[in-house]
């Protein structure tokens, strides 16, 4: 017990530290649509395992194993839109150097060397 109101007490110096600027507020909510992607993914797949488990109660059943059958693939549907969103969301971060600590170059734009002037 004590070691969780301690944990309580340090949260200020934690991840949930004071917001300062913009670059804080950023982090912030890139955390929390990080916690909102992991657990839509986690439902998505509870909801793929609770109609498959649906669909293999239903036995003879053509209507309602149809239906369990349509809730799997929508669940399927929706689990790979949620992660490739999130992929794609990704990508653009990792190409545009979003990181503010470490600058790739001056003009902010993305470096084309491959081109020779000689």
């Amino acid at each position: 017990m004590t070691n969780i109101l301690y944990s309580i007490a340090q949260a200020q110096t934690g991840p949930l530290s004071q917001i300062d600027n913009a670059n804080d507020l950023v982090d912030r909510i890139a955390s929390i649509g990080n916690v909102v992607v992991y657990l839509l993914v986690a439902l998505a797949v509870v909801y793929i395992v609770w109609a498959t488990v649906q669909y293999i109660m239903m036995g003879d059943s053509g209507e309602g194993r149809r239906e369990a059958g349509m809730r799997i693939m929508w669940g399927i549907v929706g689990l790979a839109i949620i992660v490739s969103i999130w992929g794609l969301v990704n990508i653009l971060l990792n190409t545009f150097a979003t990181d503010y600590t470490t600058p790739t170059n001056t003009n902010g734009f993305p470096n084309a060397n491959f081109i020779n002037h000689n």
